[in-house]
């Protein structure tokens, strides 16, 4: 039971934190086209959120399960920060070697 709790309590915590990437980005690169989802990605991340500490303080009560959520969320937020500062650089590598090839 422990290790369902927990696996579902990461599962909610990976989608809290992509549903806030999905909500970021709506926001930043695509203002006013989404303004209706990005009500909805707000939401399905708080609930997520909230869905992923309620399993963790379930499986390891309260004091732990906190603990243990906190850093699942630091985890799974840096993840998806160290994934958008590599896919930004490949990026520019790739625009880098467009524009070197025409002169």
């Amino acid at each position: 039971m422990l290790a369902v709790l927990m696996f579902g309590a990461l599962t909610f915590c990976g989608l809290s934190v992509f549903s806030l990437c999905k909500a970021n980005y709506c926001a930043c690169k695509r203002a006013g086209q989404c303004d209706n989802p990005l009500n909805h990605y707000w939401l399905a991340a708080i609930l997520s959120a909230l869905l992923a500490l309620a399993c963790s303080c379930l499986a390891l009560h309260t004091e732990k399960g906190t603990l243990v959520w906190i850093l699942m969320m630091a985890s799974c937020l840096a993840g998806a920060l160290l994934s958008a500062q590599w896919q930004k650089r490949k990026l520019k590598q790739a625009g880098d070697l467009l524009t070197d090839g025409i002169n």
